[in-house]
């Protein structure tokens, strides 16, 4: 067989194949169904995303909430709990009832409760004696001596002296020299030159000074002067 009828041969088999099934319109259709297919496809795919990641945040915020929530709950009944327990939330007791009771709190005579004053001033009296004695200014007995010296009451102080507790005792501080008075139902050793004389109630009335002045030689005439009062 030569190349001629070889050649013929295909031409006469290219002649006799069947036409196309489709054409140039059925290629184009086709190409634009998938193209639309393709878009539809990535258009779905980005909603599912943006649905999945809304779906996210909201999930996120409402377990934030919840466990806000949770944890204040919490902190609320633990600070409940710690102001329960606190020595803070105990009733403040005022200053006037959390003081310990004072004499003024004891009811009964002040005899028995004893002088409350202090050095250098004039003391209450109790029913006519003062318990401590020469421990404390006795008031009455303070004005009686500060009569007899022309002298203010309140310059009397606690007398350097020792006496029982039934005793009242006052003393005057005048020009560096001390005149003292004590009246006493009990034994009283006094300093030589000492005045003594008996009371109105039977009581003894001592006067006396220490250092020079001139009130020193008048110590007789004051006792005389005061005994009446007592």
């Amino acid at each position: 067989m030569d190349e001629q009828k070889l050649a013929d041969l295909f031409r006469d088999a290219a002649h006799d194949a069947p036409p196309a099934s489709f054409d140039a319109g059925d290629v184009r259709t086709a190409s634009r169904r998938a193209t639309l297919r393709r878009r539809n496809s990535i258009a779905a795919g980005t909603t599912l995303v943006v649905v999945l990641g809304f779906g996210g945040v909201v999930a996120g915020v409402n377990w934030t909430s919840q466990e806000k929530n949770v944890t204040n709950s919490a902190g609320a009944g633990q600070e409940k709990d710690n102001t329960a327990q606190s020595p803070l939330s105990a009733p403040i007791v005022p200053e006037q009832q959390a003081k310990p009771p004072t004499q003024q709190d004891f009811p009964g005579d002040a005899s028995t409760q004893g002088d409350a004053s202090t050095p250098g001033s004039i003391g209450p009296s109790a029913d006519g004696r003062a318990v401590q004695g020469c421990a404390a200014v006795d008031r009455k007995l303070a004005v009686a001596l500060a009569g007899e010296l022309s002298v203010s009451p309140d310059h009397a102080v606690v007398p350097e002296a020792s006496c029982s507790p039934p005793s009242r005792a006052a003393m005057f501080k005048i020009d560096g020299q001390t005149i003292t008075a004590i009246v006493t139902p009990d034994a009283f050793e006094a300093p030589a030159g000492a005045a003594k004389v008996r009371t109105t109630s039977g009581q003894d009335l001592y006067v006396f000074t220490q250092g020079d002045g001139e009130f020193k030689s008048r110590v007789q005439e004051f006792a005389n002067d005061m005994a009446a009062q007592f």
